[in-house]
């Protein structure tokens, strides 16, 4: 069965601000209204919450994101259209809708979170219904946005007090994997933004909080998430021009990389329970070691064994085997260091570049 597309927050901003628009020339706002998205592809959408004020007019369209487990999905995006003295049209974010505080991202600083794209389809539409010799002002607000952006990747990106207002092409199709990259790739561009020429990679929160904790030093806006994509944000590092990438996270993900696996996603890549232990084997000595390593059901159940009879300090071999792999991964174009935390945050391997990027 094929998966439902949808639209997307920028596709229900310009729909809600053309529907206002046109309540503001003809005293009526539509109850359905129909806008080009980039891929030429025209969305007809029904529109809610009416309402007429004078030289003001208000309206909203519901987001549906069709298939894809999308946050945003069901909340309403409103368009208020004012007119104006000159004949500009002047896009703004109201309630809801994030401020850009950090550079990197497509949007400048202190504007408000509406990328691009949607920014000239909600421009071309209104033009589309003022003509060229008004003007307005548009504000796009989402009453439950700053409660939706704590689900999402915008505080982390200093996005605050709302969601973005996104789309490339102006339909959701429920691919979240390429979302999910989006997302990750803003983590980079902050910190190229900042100006850092290193940049940490981890899993998740756990590599996250744990690099965190162990080396404060490291600014946060220089840890960046990369989820399962690992040869992806790898790729994404060089083509960024850093100097420096740590990989930092537990061995049960980051171990996979030395059978290849650069997608580390279980519906991908196997546990690394036999890579780790091939790892680490040689030092085992007696049979019955061997044996309650290739029995832990865990690789977290390995690094108890191995910390259990004293040779926990193996790990920092292993991480020097993932460096190596990243650093062939990468042409040697880039300078890697891998760190190896437990799943209580604490470390348990570095590699040599990691330990002198770490000052030890």
């Amino acid at each position: 069965m094929s998966l439902r597309t949808g639209y997307t927050t920028g596709s229900c901003a310009t729909a809600a601000a053309k529907a206002a628009a046109i309540g503001l020339v003809h005293n009526e706002i539509p109850d359905v209204v129909e806008i080009d998205t980039p891929i030429g592809q025209r969305l007809r959408l029904h529109v809610l919450c009416k309402q007429i004020m004078g030289d003001a007019s208000e309206c909203a369209v519901q987001k549906d994101a069709g298939d894809d487990p999308d946050v945003t999905n069901g909340c309403n995006v409103f368009a208020r259209v004012e007119r104006a003295a000159n004949n500009t049209i002047e896009i703004d974010g109201g309630l809801g809708v994030g401020r850009i505080t950090k550079p990197g991202l497509q949007v400048p600083v202190g504007q408000a979170a509406i990328n691009p794209v949607p920014r000239r389809m909600i421009e071309d539409s209104v033009r589309e219904v003022i003509g060229h010799d008004r003007g307005v002002r548009v504000v796009i607000s989402v009453p439950d946005g700053e409660k939706l952006a704590e689900k999402t990747f915008n505080p982390k990106l200093g996005i605050v007090g709302g969601i973005s207002i996104i789309g490339t092409t102006g339909i959701v199709r429920p691919m979240s994997d390429e979302a999910l990259k989006a997302s990750l790739l803003c983590g980079l561009d902050i910190a190229k933004g900042l100006g850092y020429k290193e940049v940490v990679l981890v899993p998740g929160n756990l590599g996250e909080r744990a690099m965190s904790n162990s080396y404060s030093f490291i600014a946060k806006d220089q840890i960046v998430q990369m989820s399962n994509y690992v040869g992806f944000m790898l790729n994404a590092v060089k083509e960024k021009g850093f100097e420096c990438v740590i990989l930092a996270g537990h061995p049960g993900k980051l171990a996979k990389l030395l059978r290849n696996d650069f997608n580390t996603h279980s519906s991908v890549s196997r546990p690394a329970n036999d890579v780790l232990i091939e790892c680490v084997k040689s030092a085992c000595h007696t049979q019955q070691m061997l044996n309650e390593l290739k029995e832990a059901s865990t690789v977290e159940g390995i690094l108890e064994l191995l910390h259990k009879n004293n040779i926990l300090s193996l790990m920092d071999s292993v991480a020097v085997k993932i460096e190596d792999k990243v650093c062939e991964f990468m042409h040697h174009e880039v300078d890697a260091g891998v760190v190896l935390f437990n799943m209580e945050g604490s470390v348990v391997g570095k590699s040599g570049s990691a330990k002198k990027w770490l000052r030890n």
